[in-house]
């Protein structure tokens, strides 16, 4: 009687987190459906038409996992290969953060965490989670494999994909779990750095292998608890605080609230749009290269400076809605009207100013411009921003439109100006 008591006390939590995990996969399938359907439409229609072009279902496959592909190009050295594994990883991290309140399950996991689950049950339901969550990314990294078995490639280069696919997860659990601290970063450095030097030699198979078992341990039965006794208390900076300081913490205490807002309450709107703005930069970056700094370079590179401002301005309306949403509270101090706009504006222009100057440098590095124009470009484009956080703040229905129409007036001036 004992031990049946006791297996079916064994059972009973396993049996009790099936609710959980169906919960969790109903939250995210319900709040991402058009986001879930316009994936898989996409893939479908890309499918048919290389179908229709007659390709192989193969070729198909490389041609949209060439990220992953390229990783096994043999004239890469080590420090390539390597950034290009933390690259991968930091695109996964940034993929579940972006998702994080829908894969996290709602308000109603406040609930649900308050019942007896274990930590490594609330973590197996992520793992599974995180497998609906990345969806085509996922079947794409499989489908890479599939290439190296369909190609007759080495046994070591399933492996490194195998390898790469389970330290996403464990990137992408990290972020859910906000556990992503620096001793876990300079762990999945170095499994990088290693994967990376062990690549084409005699060890690389035994390390594969290694590194890809402790990356499973590790993803499923999670890492040891933090021992209570051994955290350091962080004390925060008070505000009544005295001293030198204190001047120039209230002179950017509204620069402070709005980079707090937009991190702490718009990130996964900020970690899309900053996706799709280095997509864009990286494409326009590319074609650049390709055209070899002749008269098509720098018109490809005004072109997305100012599509990614376009993406980046949408940001202004997110900051202003918070704003918005907090006028009971500030509307108690003395403060004017609409205070917060010029923080929100230089806020927005900082993250859009590493792009436009980094565009502007590999167009003037290539040949394709002068350092004038390059400078006159980004500061034109800033200008711009300022612009459209117009329209963006007084309509929301028209705000996209008016803003398309005025980019696209911006960028043939700015074409016409400077070429």
């Amino acid at each position: 009687m004992k031990l049946t008591a006791r297996r079916c006390h064994d059972l009973e939590p396993t049996i009790f987190a099936l609710p959980l995990l169906t919960h969790r996969l109903r939250w995210y399938a319900t709040t991402t459906a058009r986001l879930l359907l316009r994936r898989w439409q996409a893939a479908v229609l890309f499918f048919g038409l290389s179908a229709a072009l007659g390709s192989s279902l193969l070729s198909n496959i490389a041609t949209l996992a060439y990220p992953l592909l390229s990783l096994l190009a043999p004239h890469h050295d080590v420090l390539q290969r390597s950034l290009h594994l933390a690259a991968l990883l930091a695109f996964a991290g940034l993929w579940a953060g972006m998702q994080r309140a829908q894969i996290e399950g709602g308000p109603f996991m406040a609930f649900l965490k308050s019942l007896p689950f274990t930590a490594r049950q609330l973590r197996h339901v992520d793992v599974l989670v995180l497998v609906l969550a990345n969806g085509p990314l996922l079947l794409l990294a499989i489908g890479a494999m599939a290439v190296t078995i369909g190609h007759h490639r080495p046994l070591v280069h399933t492996l490194l994909l195998g390898d790469v696919l389970v330290l996403a997860l464990l990137v992408q659990v990290a972020v859910l779990e906000q556990r992503l601290a620096s001793l876990q970063t300079l762990v999945l450095v170095a499994a990088c750095v290693l994967l990376a030097a062990s690549f084409g030699t005699r060890a690389a198979l035994a390390i594969e292998v290694l590194v890809g078992a402790c990356a499973l341990v590790v993803l499923w039965r999670g890492p040891p608890p933090a021992d209570p006794t051994a955290r350091k208390r962080i004390q925060a900076p008070r505000i009544g605080r005295t001293g030198s300081g204190a001047g120039a913490v209230a002179h950017f205490a509204p620069l402070h609230l709005s980079l707090a807002l937009l991190w702490r309450e718009r990130r996964n709107e900020l970690t899309g749009k900053t996706l799709t703005a280095l997509a864009i930069a990286a494409g326009a970056w590319s074609l650049a290269r390709i055209f070899e700094g002749d008269a098509r370079s720098f018109p490809t590179i005004v072109i997305a400076q100012g599509v990614v401002v376009l993406i980046m301005s949408g940001m202004l309306r997110f900051l202003h809605l918070t704003h918005v949403d907090s006028a009971s509270y500030f509307g108690a101090l003395p403060l004017a009207p609409r205070w917060w706009r010029p923080f929100d504006l230089a806020v927005v222009a900082v993250c859009c100013l590493p792009l436009l100057a980094v565009l502007s440098i590999a167009a003037w590095n290539m040949g394709a411009t002068t350092p004038g124009h390059a400078a006159a470009s980004v500061a034109s484009y800033l200008v711009l921003l300022a612009a459209l956080s117009v329209p963006h703040l007084v309509t929301d229905r028209h705000a996209v439109v008016i803003g398309t129409i005025v980019t696209g007036l911006w960028i043939a001036a700015t074409f016409v100006c400077l070429t």
